[in-house]
């Protein structure tokens, strides 16, 4: 973290002894975890991510990145959209980090300029979250496998609001002044005819942004000559196995009935149940995690 970053950290914590349990390090949080996120969908969801991943750190003993962190949860939670982290606030020597990392922001405020904070407002609050967690991880540089987890899961929450929200993939930017970064491809772009809804946690009703989708997917469908649409069903990590794989198999059955009775033929359906296999987003087992609980249905041939 650049030492200017530092110093707005360290700040609060020398007025703030005796709040909390370590100086300051985790009184924004706990306020985050007291406050009721208002404003639109996209911040309250953005306010809920920043929460989890404040937490995250402060369990990592990253106390200052937690609490950098909470503070722009409680911005967003009283209905501040914050933006995602700008890359020279940080302290990034790997080139080819930087290069990638500038088009993943790149294809990331394209979205937040679209309609996606709209239509899929906590996909993409996930999207952001994510993205500021590669950035923090990238700066700390030496933990491998968390870098490549807050990747992965930024680009798949952005390839499923490229397609939900029908957000054009960013055009790749070039590398900035004073660094040479090698040649890599293009932003990845959405996979066609990958539709993901999400659920309230223990539920299997259609959300009215799941149900939305659904209207768009049975577009898409029409369109393509109905081809045959796999419907598969996902929980989070919280619950027992078993459970889960009821649950997942009970979503896919709600989304099956909903293309059903928009026109689609049934013997174009196919339904699914993964449980807690195959997060969306990385998670210990035991998480509520609002980006896992979902049901993806793709084209198939």
């Amino acid at each position: 973290m650049k030492f200017s970053r530092f110093l707005a950290s360290m700040a609060l914590p020398m007025v703030m002894v005796g709040c909390a349990s370590f100086p300051g390090t985790t009184y924004q949080l706990e306020e985050l975890e007291r406050t009721t996120p208002t404003g639109s969908p996209f911040t309250q969801a953005l306010a809920r991510e920043y929460r989890a991943f404040s937490a995250s750190e402060r369990a990592q003993y990253s106390w200052f990145n937690s609490q950098y962190f909470a503070r722009k949860g409680l911005s967003a939670a009283h209905g501040s959209a914050v933006p995602p982290e700008e890359l020279a606030d940080w302290h990034i020597a790997d080139g080819q980090a930087i290069h990638d990392l500038n088009a993943g922001r790149a294809r990331l405020v394209g979205a937040l300029g679209s309609a996606a904070p709209t239509r899929v407002p906590a996909l993409t609050a996930t999207a952001q979250v994510k993205f500021d967690c590669w950035v923090e991880q990238q700066d700390k540089g030496w933990k491998t496998d968390e870098i490549a987890a807050c990747r992965k899961d930024f680009q798949a929450a952005m390839d499923a609001i490229e397609v939900q929200a029908k957000v054009a993939p960013a055009a790749e930017p070039t590398a900035h002044a004073g660094h040479t970064a090698a040649p890599t491809a293009a932003a990845k772009p959405a996979k066609a005819g990958r539709y993901q809804l999400f659920f309230d946690f223990n539920q299997t009703i259609l959300t009215p942004e799941a149900a939305h989708i659904v209207t768009d997917l049975v577009a898409a469908a029409k369109a393509a000559g109905y081809p045959k649409l796999v419907i598969t069903g996902y929980t989070d990590l919280a619950g027992s196995d078993d459970y889960n794989i009821r649950l997942s198999l009970k979503r896919a059955e709600t989304v099956r009935k909903a293309l059903l009775a928009a026109g689609v033929p049934a013997q174009k359906l196919v339904t699914e149940g993964r449980g807690k296999a195959d997060p969306l987003v990385t998670t210990a087992d035991g998480t509520r995690e609002p980006q896992n609980r979902r049901v993806l249905v793709r084209f198939a041939d």
